[in-house]
């Protein structure tokens, strides 16, 4: 049996993925079966002969069961599509940035640090940066900061606010002043900055399934009003639109960026503007803390070949691919 477990309390949000994987799977002559977490910790037997098992969000009844040992006692047999080390990987965007630079990969200039003032020497430096949250998709709870006035200024989209980094507590708002506790994680705004406008860059959204990208599509705004349209997120009120061509070089940094994160199913976005890029952004996929966000399907341009699912049901079901042999060395003649 091949199944996708998901939480109860997520159904609004994978019920839909859910369909449309099982419907993909049914096309192409498999089954995929949704089973909930809660229902296999109830009916261990019904899920013991998993084979393959496709994730997505879900919580446990108890907070000192780990996920990875929950699951493989449950479904003893499965082969995991993305590993339990990968999602949680991928859900740290710090330690997502930290293995990605540690292979070399473009990233926009970014500085971690408990030290307010190395934040406004970094904000001075770059004119716009975005302060992130560690565990955040979609630019949930990130923030352009600038400085105004000899003020540290941010705006998310629901606010502009003063900012007052501090060295712990609880973010919390007060009138028009943010109490901010450290770590801040903040990169600089990838964007053709000039005296009168900012031109954000270009979001590229490449959708990886088994090494192979099989569409793209690009977030875009019609137009800026505050400082939080330059987080280009659909989540923010973003648009999609499919891209048909790309880069050779996005190609290939997008492939690289989910190998280095172990993920057969990724979603990987590039930025670029026309000076420099494309720099790697974020890189989500679907497990126990996110969702790949699929809202490109409600856009008229919208055909079965942009079917994301039907790429990912396609690949469960047919297992995890066969690992390539890197050639045998040359022998070298004495």
């Amino acid at each position: 049996m091949i199944a996708c477990l998901y939480g109860k309390p997520a159904t609004p949000f994978v019920a839909p993925v859910l369909r449309d994987l099982c419907a993909a799977a049914a096309a192409a002559g498999g089954e995929i079966v949704p089973i909930t977490i809660e229902a296999a910790l109830r009916h261990p037997d019904r899920v013991a002969d998993v084979r393959a098992l496709y994730v997505l969000p879900f919580d446990l009844p108890a907070p000192d069961m780990v996920p990875a040992t929950a699951v493989r006692h449950l479904c003893p047999r499965a082969e995991l599509v993305t590993s339990f080390a990968a999602q949680d990987l991928c859900f740290d965007k710090l330690a997502t940035q930290e293995r990605l630079l540690d292979r070399g990969l473009p990233l926009p200039e970014t500085l971690v640090t408990h030290d307010p003032e190395e934040v406004r020497d970094f904000v001075r430096t770059h004119r716009y940066a975005v302060l992130k949250e560690r565990h955040a998709s979609a630019a949930q709870g990130h923030l352009v900061v600038w400085i105004e006035d000899s003020e540290l200024m941010g705006d998310g989209g629901s606010h502009r606010c003063i900012l007052e980094l501090t060295g712990g507590g609880r973010r919390e708002l007060h009138g028009e002043h943010l109490s901010y506790p450290a770590p801040f994680y903040v990169q600089r705004l990838v964007a053709d900055i000039g005296p009168q406008r900012v031109r954000p860059g270009q979001v590229l959204r490449a959708y990886v399934v088994d090494n192979e990208i099989p569409f793209w599509t690009e977030r875009y705004r019609e137009r800026y009003a505050r400082p939080s349209d330059w987080l280009i997120s659909a989540a923010l009120g973003a648009r999609y639109r499919f891209v048909l061509n790309v880069s050779e070089e996005a190609r290939k940094l997008a492939l690289r960026c989910a190998e280095v994160l172990g993920l057969r199913i990724a979603a990987v976005d590039l930025i670029r503007t026309g000076r420099g890029g494309p720099y790697v952004l974020d890189v989500d996929t679907d497990g126990r803390h996110m969702l790949i966000d699929r809202r490109f399907k409600a856009i008229p341009e919208y055909r079965a070949f942009f079917n994301f699912d039907h790429y990912v049901a396609q690949a469960i079901l047919a297992g995890p691919p066969t690992a390539v042999a890197p050639p045998p060395r040359a022998r070298r003649e004495l």
